[in-house]
């Protein structure tokens, strides 16, 4: 595919994404998931959240570079903001997030005896989350507590430290690395690299790929898939694979 086409369909597709969250915030919900749980019902966020894991074992970080709702939202919050973020200081919090949360859900689970059934459009209005007043409330909410740290700290800090669904996908990419089968990377040639930094500016993770690529480690968890280095690499050092083997 054409580079900049390439692009423009991923910005496209986050942008549907984003217009679509008032139909799909509940099924990234993880309070939702704790109030099924302990009614031993399996929502429809615990199935996305099992989804999502089972896709990075293949396409590793890609949901949130091609279809997260609110990285889209962060994306086109970086035209206002695009600052980089020192990302290695920031990226542990989101764990603060999500570990007691997921702990809190295996507990749950556990009192609840398991999941007695399956209620996808758990708490939605025939499928649709923000259908009332109170579900506006919660869109609001949401989308204020992913677009102002955009905004204050710069491109998708949100993702650094506040997404409960960064954890799912990086747990699936670390399975996939370790079994080394067949998924979707980051490739690079370092000799044909031209040290110009234009990857680098180019990343929406704040990634600093031509440091990466020079050093011979091109894999890290921040990294979400989404091709804008290797589109925006003049020399076509970088490229998006999907092939097998130990990652780069």
């Amino acid at each position: 595919m054409n580079t900049k086409i390439r692009q423009k369909v991923r910005r496209g597709m986050l942008t549907v994404s984003l217009l679509l969250l008032p139909v799909t915030l509940y099924y990234f919900s993880p309070a939702l998931s704790l109030q099924g749980a302990a009614a031993g019902v399996a929502t429809g966020s615990v199935l996305v959240f099992a989804g999502l894991f089972l896709s990075a074992l293949f396409l590793g970080r890609a949901f949130c570079g091609w279809a997260c709702p609110l990285g889209g939202l962060q994306e086109h919050t970086a035209r206002l903001q695009g600052r980089p973020v020192a990302r290695r200081r920031i990226r542990w919090i989101k764990y603060l997030v999500w570990g007691p949360w997921f702990l809190m859900l295996v507990y749950l689970i556990l009192q609840a005896g398991g999941f007695r059934r399956v209620q996808f459009s758990y708490q939605t209005w025939h499928g649709i989350s923000a259908a009332d007043p109170q579900g506006l409330v919660i869109l609001l909410a949401v989308a204020a507590l992913f677009f102002l740290p955009a905004v204050l700290v710069g491109r998708r800090a949100s993702c650094h430290t506040l997404c409960w669904v960064a954890p799912f996908l990086i747990a699936g990419r670390a399975v996939r690395n370790f079994l080394a089968w067949p998924a979707l990377r980051l490739s690079g040639q370092a000799r044909t690299c031209r040290r110009c930094g234009i990857c680098t500016g180019a990343c929406p993770m704040s990634i600093d790929v031509q440091e990466s690529l020079r050093a011979g480690g091109l894999e890290t968890t921040d990294c979400i898939l989404c091709g804008s280095c290797a589109d925006a690499c003049p020399s076509g050092s970088l490229r998006l694979v999907f092939h097998e083997g130990r990652p780069q």
